[in-house]
């Protein structure tokens, strides 16, 4: 049985600035501050503490919502001032750092991107009473989004169909978090509905093109011409369909041996019980198996499977790259600079631990051009090996291999109509 929460009381630190500790709804404890006497009188604070307090006990996760205990009091009291749209997404950007769990490498979470997108959309309303902003505004954002130019690199690009679309799904899903804490009325969330997503051939928004199926000359002319690592975790793509960064992450003590036939890839398996992977919050592991010809690969470069060390290093593809230099060398070792004499003591730029997947994807297609292939990326050969597997063994194995939790995110990755007509000429060609 949970033991019942003494009263929060008001106490003075450092005989001055009065406060009161408080646990949230989620168990843990905070410190609410109300300022010092020369503010206020202190009887003018005792109160403000007694009315908080009966706030407090009453909506715990809505007073805390505010960024003050006196503007709580004046908002959910005296409600004379309207929100503006610039306060109710400061209020929910609050309540987003708390709430939103972090990353594995501890960067910042990609919602954080559309959170800031939305912010930067509607700028020009940051001063309009949220009562104000309907499906006419709404729909001017959508334009606005559809229109503007982002630089990315030297150049100038538009958000994709899907961004634009997600950006206003943001922006519906602000609006009904504001409902649930009363800062805006039903009404106001079901006009948005009136603003319509945007469906294909409809608008002038772009849409990414579908991935490019690899085929079996191309992969290989590609493996042969990238050095020896770029070309190993390649080919782990091309057998198993896992992930470019799932590729990346391998490390040996990843890596389960009890059957020799087949190991076993978990991910992160010493963060939680089910690896550490984007399918952790369904509680399901993520377990990619490693056959024969992955083992091959694999046996060559694992020395230590204890050991937490990447399996792939940056590293090692460089010296791979500084002894082919070597070897293509024209000028005799007696003359010119000897290998090792020119190099720095401290580089500004070192070899990472490991291989991030935009560089592995900027090494496939680098590999691309000196082969004189269409240029592809790693994800495209997940996509070659899931369409594939569909075609022999059927969408439910796909879906197996990709580890989906439905057929519908597998779909993505085939081209359907093609495969299900494949399928039936095989079948009619049977019967004949």
């Amino acid at each position: 049985m949970a033991r019942t929460r003494k009263t929060p009381k008001l106490r003075i630190y450092r005989e001055k600035y009065f406060c009161t500790d408080v646990y949230l709804p989620n168990g843990k404890r905070t410190t609410v501050g109300f300022g010092t006497t020369d503010d206020r009188t202190e009887g003018e604070i005792y109160a403000a503490f007694g009315k908080w307090l009966d706030l407090f006990n009453q909506q715990p996760q809505k007073v805390l919502s505010f960024k003050g205990p006196y503007e709580a009091i004046e908002q959910i009291i005296n409600p004379v001032q309207t929100i503006t749209v610039g306060e109710l997404l400061d209020k929910y950007f609050v309540y987003a750092k708390k709430t939103t769990r972090t990353t594995s490498n501890n960067k910042e979470h990609r919602n954080f991107h559309f959170i800031k997108r939305v912010q930067q959309f509607l700028q020009p309303y940051h001063s309009w009473p949220v009562s104000d902003f309907g499906p006419d505004e709404l729909l001017n954002v959508q334009d606005t989004i559809i229109e503007y130019k982002y630089v990315q690199g030297k150049k100038k690009k538009r958000y994709t169909r899907r961004g634009v679309n997600d950006t206003i799904n943001w922006i519906r899903k602000i609006w009904k978090w504001g409902m649930g804490r009363q800062l805006i009325t039903a009404e106001q969330v079901q006009g948005f509905n009136e603003v319509k997503s945007l469906k294909m051939g409809e608008t002038k928004a772009r849409d990414n093109p579908k991935r490019v199926r690899v085929t079996e000359e191309d992969f290989w002319k590609v493996v042969n011409v990238v050095n020896s690592v770029v070309g190993d975790m390649l080919q782990l793509i091309w057998y198993t369909a896992m992930r470019p960064y799932e590729v990346c992450d391998m490390r040996p003590f990843d890596i389960l041996c009890d059957n020799p036939q087949c190991w076993l890839y978990i991910p992160g398996r010493d963060q939680t019980p089910v690896g550490l992977h984007k399918t952790t919050r369904f509680e399901r592991v993520k377990v990619i198996p490693l056959a024969s010809k992955c083992q091959k690969l694999l046996k060559l470069r694992i020395k230590e499977f204890d050991s937490k060390k990447y399996i792939f290093s940056p590293k090692e593809a460089m010296d791979e790259f500084l002894e082919k230099k070597l070897a293509n060398r024209k000028t005799p070792l007696k003359s010119g600079n000897r290998p090792g004499t020119n190099r720095k003591k401290h580089p500004m730029f070192n070899p990472g631990r490991k291989y991030g997947h935009h560089a592995l994807r900027n090494a496939c297609k680098r590999g691309c051009e000196r082969a004189g292939v269409e240029v592809f990326v790693p994800y495209d050969l997940r996509r070659t090996m899931a369409t594939g597997t569909r075609s022999i063994l059927g969408k439910e194995a796909a879906r197996v291999l990709l580890g989906h939790t439905k057929t519908d995110t597998t779909d993505i990755y085939l081209l359907e109509e093609v495969q299900e007509a494949i399928k039936v000429a095989k079948l009619l060609d049977s019967i004949k």
